[in-house]
């Protein structure tokens, strides 16, 4: 990977994790926009009280709905790539206890490309699949949940 074109992409509590942990926001087939497209979906709205009459066709709902969001949950998918496998399984664990621990818990995500930060905190790691190429190099792609508990547009 380049460097130029891989650092500043995404900044997570002010680090670069590429500079920092080798990681960075991967796809799984070129072309492929999973991650953008999971952080720009626009969150679900909040149920509206609602009142039905079983007299009434319908229900009844206030003239002001107020419309708020919804927390969500943001899953993102992260390579990190390593010249040997020492070298990966430190960095991978060095990475997930960042993204665990957080400042307080809290991450800032910066987007460099998206021009836009998230509050958000880890949920949980998912799928996770492990490279190993013959030259020694050693990479592994894994998605992460986060949870975004007010979200903004």
């Amino acid at each position: 990977m380049n460097d130029e074109i891989m650092e500043g992409l995404l900044l997570i509590n002010g680090v670069d994790i590429w500079t920092e942990y080798g990681a960075w926001l991967a796809e799984e087939k070129e072309g492929e926009t999973t991650n953008y497209s999971a952080l720009l979906k626009p969150p679900a709205a909040k149920a509206q009280m609602a009142v039905s009459f079983r007299e009434d066709d319908g229900e009844k709902l206030p003239e002001d709905l107020g419309q708020k969001w919804e927390a969500r949950d943001v899953t993102l998918k992260f390579a990190i790539a390593a010249p040997t496998r020492a070298a990966f399984i430190e960095r991978r664990n060095a990475f997930v206890a960042f993204l665990k621990a957080g400042d307080k818990g809290w991450l800032s995500m910066a987007v460099t490309e998206l021009g836009r930060t998230y509050r958000i905190y880890y949920r949980e790691c998912g799928n996770y699949t492990h490279f190993q190429d013959t030259g020694g190099s050693v990479a592994g792609l894994f998605t992460i949940k986060f949870r975004e508990p007010d979200p903004e547009l």
